[in-house]
């Protein structure tokens, strides 16, 4: 960004700050531009959005706010609409997409939006809400939850073929505030696949972890949901042999054992599944486009030396803890 003062370049700052939001104050990574000249500090659009985000992440975790893909998820899975979920709820018309937008919920519409994840009660909210809907609504959404009950009674019953399990964590400082999304993750490794072409697993470890670690440091949360873990060779996900069994499980990782040279053994990963830029924005296309560029045509070992910098790893790897994004992902190399 140029000064509007004196029209030349300005310096990108980030700095520990303290942010009020709703009467109260959270830490964060305060980013500004910093005209050298004059001394003047300024933010775009872009800056000011992910300032806040840092303080709405936080406030969400602290109080058990859903975060907008969850409110999503949570109205998608019955096939209602966002307007006819506000009517439901007893919400504004509008309400609801603005919850799914980004805007936030007050701790209690937050948690009345938690609450209809549950078919039992979403359809105790339907039958509250008769007056407003038509009969044929109330049919409608009430069948759509019983199917969601009885599937999940008869897969307790009857079982389904048993699949690697993984932990499913509420998002928070861990996972970079986005629930573990398989799909994304597959859909990740397929743009790797195609841009990049073999996966090693260390490399795909390394990659998986600067993918979501640049994106946190440039739209202020993950893109996967994963946890990095610290361990001698950098940074990989927490539970990346049960990541890949299960991605393999559902069909959409494809291993393959190779023999080296010296007759040594490794894993090469392809994708299993066609990339979909539909689930992806503009941005995120271009963070993995970033990573891609950096590090195609780097060796396995340069990637793993350059993860070896990263003080994420470094401050971490003595004890293999898990690697907390808000602390440092914005002082991510790239």
């Amino acid at each position: 960004m140029n000064s509007p003062i004196t029209g030349k370049k300005m310096k990108l700052v980030r700095e520990p700050d303290m942010l009020t939001f709703r009467k109260e104050n959270f830490p964060i990574v305060y980013h500004y531009y910093l005209c050298e000249d004059s001394g003047e500090h300024f933010t775009d659009e872009h800056l000011d959005t992910l300032n806040l985000k840092q303080v709405h992440n936080q406030y969400r975790e602290k109080y058990g706010i859903p975060f907008p893909e969850e409110i999503r998820n949570i109205r998608e899975q019955y096939g209602v609409s966002a307007s006819k979920m506000s009517e439901i709820l007893g919400l504004g018309v509008n309400t609801y997409r603005l919850y799914e937008n980004g805007e936030m919920p007050t701790v209690a519409n937050g948690r009345l939006i938690l609450s209809v994840g549950d078919p039992e009660e979403f359809i105790r909210q339907v039958e509250a809400s008769a007056h407003y809907l038509n009969e044929k609504e109330v049919e409608k959404f009430t069948a759509k939850a019983l199917k969601l009950m009885q599937d999940k009674e008869s897969s307790a019953v009857y079982g389904e073929p048993a699949k690697v399990e993984l932990r499913q964590d509420a998002p928070n400082v861990y996972n970079g505030y986005r629930r573990l999304d398989l799909q994304r993750v597959a859909q990740v490794i397929a743009y790797l696949d195609i841009e990049v072409g073999e996966l090693y697993k260390t490399k795909l470890n390394k990659l998986l972890f600067y993918t979501d670690f640049l994106a946190y440091k440039q739209i202020g949360n993950s893109l996967m949901g994963l946890q990095y873990r610290a361990i001698p060779f950098g940074p990989v996900p927490s539970e990346y042999e049960r990541l890949f069994l299960r991605l393999q499980d559902e069909g959409w990782l494809a291993n393959e054992e190779k023999k080296n040279s010296v007759g040594q053994f490794y894993d090469v990963y392809r994708a299993g599944i066609e990339f979909d830029n539909r689930r992806f924005t503009a941005h995120e296309i271009e963070i993995l486009d970033t990573i891609i560029a950096l590090f195609k045509k780097k060796r396995t070992s340069e990637i793993v030396d350059l993860s070896h910098t990263e003080q994420a790893w470094v401050d971490n790897e003595g004890d293999r803890a898990l690697i907390n994004y808000q602390q440092y992902a914005f002082g991510l190399s790239i």
